[in-house]
C-alpha cells in the first residue's frame, strides 16, 4: 500500500471514531479530498505545436485565431 493510501485509511477511521468532533472531521475530509487530487494519475504528455498565425493564415485563408474564436468575435 501506498504511503498516501495509508494517510486516508488513518484520516476515514479517525472519522468513524464517536468521539472527533464534527469540525474535525470536516477537516479529515477536506484532506482526504486533498490527497487523492494530488495523488491522482497523470496526464499524459502531449507534445505542443506552435503555429505562427500570420503563416497559417497565408496557407489556408479560412483560418482564423484562436482569441477571437474565444471572445465570439467573428
Amino acid at each position: 500500500m501506498l504511503d498516501y493510501e495509508q494517510v486516508i485509511k488513518k484520516l476515514e477511521d479517525d472519522n468513524d471514531r464517536p468521539d472527533i468532533t464534527v469540525a474535525q472531521k470536516e477537516v479529515n475530509e477536506w484532506r482526504i479530498k486533498y490527497i487523492k487530487l494530488m495523488n491522482r494519475p497523470k496526464a499524459v504528455d502531449e507534445p505542443y505545436t506552435y503555429k505562427n498565425p500570420v503563416v497559417e493564415a497565408l496557407k489556408d485563408p479560412k483560418f482564423t485565431c484562436a482569441p477571437n474564436l474565444i471572445l465570439g468575435k467573428q
